[in-house]
């Protein structure tokens, strides 16, 4: 199974900030000053949060790409710079 699939199973389609955290092995307060630091790791959460009333929530499909150290990004970039067409 991969984190993807394990993470749509235990949390569904988005998880909050204390479950990111969770799944990172890091405490939500130092996730919550990561964001606001705006951290190089923690840039695919920041453009990717949603707030629901006051609740924060972050898309399944990015933390995944956390886990697996991907951010489709930095592939999109990679493409743009060799193609020099």
């Amino acid at each position: 199974m991969d984190n993807l699939q394990y993470l749509l199973d235990k949390y569904g389609l988005v998880l909050t900030l204390r479950q990111v955290a969770e799944v990172l092995s890091r405490k939500p307060d130092g996730l919550r000053q990561a964001l606001v630091k705006k951290e190089r790791w923690v840039i695919p959460l920041n453009e990717s949060k949603r707030y629901i009333g006051n609740k924060l929530y972050f898309p399944v499909e990015i933390v995944a790409e956390l886990l697996n150290g991907s951010d489709k990004r930095d592939s999109e970039n990679d493409d743009s710079q060799h193609n020099d067409d």
